[in-house]
């Protein structure tokens, strides 16, 4: 299991602990860091869908998906080939808890 896959599930054990599966999608925010190419990763994250924002070394993804470990699996690995891509440091993602 890698760091992110460890990180993904401490944050999806997290929102079980408040009655949350993660299927329903939601909010979500990806966080890059690095003096890598954040103009690069802007442009293909658009074109994913993505919106994003930041400035200077800092760069953030906002989409809304389910983050359940079968769907979130794929984009969590999407997230570190374009960190090792733009040669940025892929710091990990959060979402609001839903329970409904």
């Amino acid at each position: 299991m890698s760091e992110h896959d460890e990180r993904d599930a401490a944050v999806r054990a997290a929102l079980a602990a408040h009655g949350d599966s993660g299927i329903t999608p939601r909010h979500t925010l990806f966080f890059f860091h690095g003096e890598g190419d954040h103009d690069d990763l802007n442009e293909l994250a658009r074109r994913a869908g993505f919106v994003t924002s930041g400035e200077d070394d800092m760069t953030v993804l906002e989409t809304t998906i389910p983050v359940d470990e079968a769907s979130f699996a794929p984009v969590s690995a999407m997230m570190q080939s374009w960190a090792a891509a733009f040669q940025l440091d892929y710091d990990g993602w959060e979402c609001a808890v839903v329970t409904h």
